[in-house]
């Protein structure tokens, strides 16, 4: 955090831009702090036991030694039902004959499961599968033994609300590369913040931990100024919780995701909620923000609120939101403010865009571990 603020602030001598003075907050703490997390993505490796079909979390790195796989049974920020569905998984593929895809150029066929759960209880399950060379039918074979192991047979003891199985060639995959397959069940979890009610599909982005969400987003409103007058630009806005929670504070809201089922979601949740004034759009953030900002046309006050992934935003989203003076503020919510690209986001919006920097908020959305989610207010 600390090595944020100081590139930032270091390099502002040699930059064209008014001098600025920041405000460096406490970091605001998560209400809860053990088993707050309602999404994990167990992986498969070789455990300390030496078997190759071990579900849990890496330890180690390649560069240097082994890498095992050691599963999250201690872990006090893992809920149990979810570390339960991941014992019962790997019970399952252990049984399997058919071999694990630990690594792509071996082959093998068992990759790593999410598993999905809300405030109520209701958990979604995600297998990830590399067909290799068999056939569509045998896939819907494994499916088929998937969903009965769960439903009927040991792993029903888990009370999945979904199922989902999702055979995929990528390393990354995604709902468009590969579709999933609802094997039973619900094919939605819909999470309760607040008094908004948002569908969460297998893909879509929702904070890890809902409780500290509630704080992170009041915080980034508070920070934002926002008014009846006030038009949200929400990038990178997953399922559209930014906006709709502030649809009831705002003019209007237009929010972008490259992630189509994340806006299919958004759209919904927007209806479910009778949030009107907002609005959801599919696509890259470089290529529709430019198409947003001129169809607001002569919006007075608009404040752009930008929540990307670890690599941040790409340099011409960043320009486009620096190019539209409408724009007197930006709220920058990073999960990784020390990345190269996140920086140089930093950097161009001081720069070309002439904001600075007033405020930086850490939030503690991740307990026992050594990571924030850091909010920074930029003005001009």
């Amino acid at each position: 955090m600390w090595n944020v603020v100081k590139k930032i602030c270091k390099q502002r001598k040699s930059w064209n831009v008014k001098k600025f003075s920041y405000r460096l907050h406490r970091v605001k703490p998560s209400p809860v702090t053990e088993g707050y997390r309602n999404k994990d993505d167990f992986n498969i490796q070789t455990g300390v036991d030496g078997n190759p079909k071990t579900m849990g979390f890496f330890v180690g790195s390649p560069a240097d030694g082994p890498v095992v796989c050691v599963r999250g049974t201690h872990l006090v920020n893992i809920r149990q039902s979810h570390k339960e569905v991941a014992q019962a998984y790997e019970d399952y593929i252990r049984l399997s004959p058919l071999p694990p895809c630990c690594h792509f150029g071996d082959g093998g066929h068992w990759r790593n499961l999410v598993v999905r759960s809300n405030e109520a209880g209701q958990l979604m399950a995600v297998v990830t599968f590399h067909p290799q060379d068999l056939e569509q039918e045998r896939l819907e074979e494994e499916g088929a033994k998937l969903r009965e192991y769960f439903l009927h047979g040991p792993g029903a003891r888990c009370n999945l609300t979904s199922l989902y199985f999702q055979p995929c060639r990528h390393t990354r995959c995604t709902a468009d590369q590969a579709p999933y397959t609802l094997l039973f069940g619900d094919p939605h979890l819909t999470e309760t913040l607040e008094d908004f009610k948002f569908r969460v599909s297998p893909d879509s982005f929702f904070q890890v931990n809902t409780a500290a969400a509630a704080v992170l987003y009041n915080t980034v409103f508070s920070l934002a100024h926002l008014t009846p007058m006030t038009t949200l630009l929400d990038v990178c806005c997953g399922t559209g919780t930014m906006s709709i929670l502030a649809s009831r504070r705002v003019r209007g809201a237009v929010g972008v995701d490259s992630v189509s089922s994340a806006v299919t979601d958004a759209r919904n949740n927007a209806l479910a909620n009778e949030a009107l004034n907002v609005e959801f759009i599919a696509g890259l953030a470089e290529k529709k923000i430019p198409r947003i900002i001129a169809g607001l046309g002569m919006a007075s006050h608009i404040v752009a609120v930008v929540n990307p992934g670890r690599s941040g935003l790409h340099s011409q989203a960043v320009k486009a939101l620096c190019s539209c003076r409408q724009i007197k503020r930006v709220v920058y919510v990073s999960c990784k403010a020390d990345s190269p690209n996140t920086v140089s986001n930093f950097i161009q919006l001081c720069t070309e865009g002439q904001f600075s920097l007033g405020h930086v908020v850490p939030v503690d959305l991740f307990p026992h571990t050594l990571h924030t989610e850091l909010i920074l207010e930029f003005s001009r």
